[in-house]
């Protein structure tokens, strides 16, 4: 295509010819938009839209074995746009040399080479949008996942493939089209994975990988077979002795993969894959050094909070069930630790809410407006953006586990969560998780909230409020690709398991006694 630069420059050109120096018809859209089959805008988008890519069929892919490895390549310090005349395998996945990387004939000097496939291009701009973003919900300094491991991927295979696919897998999951692409990205990335099991060392690339193929899995999954997708990385993560203070990447990693394990466990009522206290101990966060903390320093020790708060409930379920085992002075022993335990929990809790930094404070509070039938049953509280009004939400699904699991006997727990003062605490603390994705509609923040609200949702005794998390759920699927049906199906069980008398009014301490005791639940 010849060149004007009087064409190029003018301002009625499109942004698409001006970016590729082509002269343009000045049409709207231009003949040249028209025939490549993109968008032809002119510079006045204020957010970058992906544009559809319309997959070839093909024959389906052999299904790989999976497995965590290590594909650990340097990363350039410098990155020199280089003439690459890269051939691309039938998976449309860019390729040069077998490392992933371009040499410069007259240095020989290893440089990162920019993707030049199409396909590739279109998926890794869905990923630096939508993936990367959710996963640094937490990072709002580093970014790790939205600015450094693209950048990885150019010399990096595993890396590669393992964003292609989680940007794949969303994709056809929220347009139903592209499914061939996902499976074949998760496939080969599968296969990189296990191919490199033997390797040496192992490095954060890896570790980055194994979270993103897992999301791949989990995205689309039972919640009850989350803890299957996370075990293997969690085995990496102890071999390796990641954890929140190792730095970098690693670091940035391992808070992701202690967020996900949590809320896996929270959604499937089991203990977590993973011995939680050996990953982090209980008093991990000293108070920071000028007495304010950080947003994103506040918003970790929130999800270190609630995994405390979740190790303690399954450490109450299990002294229920070996009440009986037990001499009775015994018992009331653990009792009595398990109470001083349950007191300082909720004392951190407390405190660190009345630490949360000025720009963590609700924007708006709007009370429920009950005065026609379509009001929202809920007090509607917004925030700045998406990660704070998470963080929120986990902060107040701590609060909810940990007023669910006051240490008592057996035989009085039924009672204790039949008690106004628990349940109305239990309640209150349900209703304001669920009315948090209600008001705060941001696909960040929805991508984290699935398990929060099927816990939250169970505790629910009205039914406009059960309508209007349902509905919640609903979108979650429709706007993030999180697979909802399931978790509305357990909504759905739960409530009506508590019903009294088959007329369907739900007893308020049968569903928190539910809740609490998850599947295990045997209610008289």
């Amino acid at each position: 295509m010849p060149t004007c630069r009087r064409c190029v420059d003018t301002p009625t050109a499109c942004k698409q010819c001006r970016d590729r120096h082509v002269r343009c018809d000045q049409q709207q859209p231009c003949g040249i938009c028209r025939r490549r089959n993109i968008r032809c805008s002119h510079g006045d988008d204020i957010l970058f839209t992906a544009l559809e890519w319309k997959p070839d069929t093909g024959p389906a892919w052999e299904q790989r074995p999976m497995g965590f490895v290590d594909e650990t390549l340097q990363v350039s310090q410098l990155y020199h746009v280089l003439p690459c005349d890269a051939t691309h395998n039938n998976l449309g996945v860019s390729k040069t040399n077998n490392k992933g990387h371009v040499f410069s004939p007259a240095s020989r000097t290893e440089v990162a080479a920019p993707i030049t496939n199409e396909k590739d291009a279109f998926y890794m701009a869905r990923y630096t949008d939508i993936i990367g973003p959710r996963f640094d919900m937490f990072d709002s300094t580093s970014r790790y996942f939205s600015l450094a491991l693209p950048r990885m991927a150019l010399s990096n295979r595993l890396v590669l493939l393992s964003c292609l696919a989680c940007a794949a897998r969303q994709y056809s999951l929220v347009t139903d089209r592209g499914h061939h692409d996902a499976l074949v990205y998760y496939n080969e990335a599968l296969k990189t994975l296990y191919e490199r099991l033997n390797d040496s060392g192992h490095e954060a690339a890896t570790f980055a990988s194994c979270l993103l193929i897992a999301h791949c899995e989990m995205v689309e999954s039972k919640a009850s077979d989350w803890n299957l997708h996370l075990k293997g990385t969690g085995e990496l993560v102890m071999m390796h002795h990641w954890n929140g203070r190792s730095g970098g990447l690693a670091q940035a990693s391992f808070w992701i993969y202690y967020r996900m394990i949590i809320l896996a466990s929270l959604a499937s009522g089991m203990s977590a894959a993973v011995n939680l206290g050996q990953l982090l101990p209980l008093g991990y966060f000293p108070s920071p050094p000028t007495g304010e903390w950080t947003l994103d320093a506040w918003q970790s020790k929130v999800v270190h909070l609630l995994g405390s708060t979740h190790r303690f409930w399954a450490r109450t379920r299990n002294h229920h069930h070996l009440h009986h085992h037990h001499h009775q002075d015994d018992t009331d022993t653990v009792l009595d630790k398990l109470t001083a335990e349950w007191t300082s929990l909720g004392d951190q809790l407390l405190r660190h809410q009345a630490q949360a930094p000025a720009m963590c404070q609700a924007l708006s509070v709007i009370p429920a407006a009950n005065d026609n039938d379509d009001y929202s049953p809920f007090e509607t509280v917004r925030y700045v953006n998406g990660p704070v009004s998470a963080a929120w939400q986990m902060l107040h699904t701590a609060y909810l586990v940990h007023t669910l699991s006051q240490p008592t006997p057996r035989a009085a727990r039924l009672t204790l969560l039949s008690s106004p003062e628990v349940a109305n605490k239990a309640l209150e603390y349900a209703r304001m998780i669920v009315a948090n994705s209600i008001a705060n509609r941001c696909t960040i923040a929805w991508a984290n909230a699935v398990q929060l609200l099927t816990v939250a949702g169970q505790c629910l005794v009205e039914v406009k409020e059960r309508q209007a998390c349902l509905r919640a759920l609903e979108d979650i699927q429709h706007h993030t690709g999180w697979n909802t049906r399931v978790n509305m199906e357990t909504l759905s069980a739960t409530w009506r398991r508590a019903t009294v008398d088959g007329g369907g009014v739900s007893d308020l301490g049968r569903l928190l006694y539910i809740t609490w005791m998850g599947d295990e639940v045997v209610v008289s």
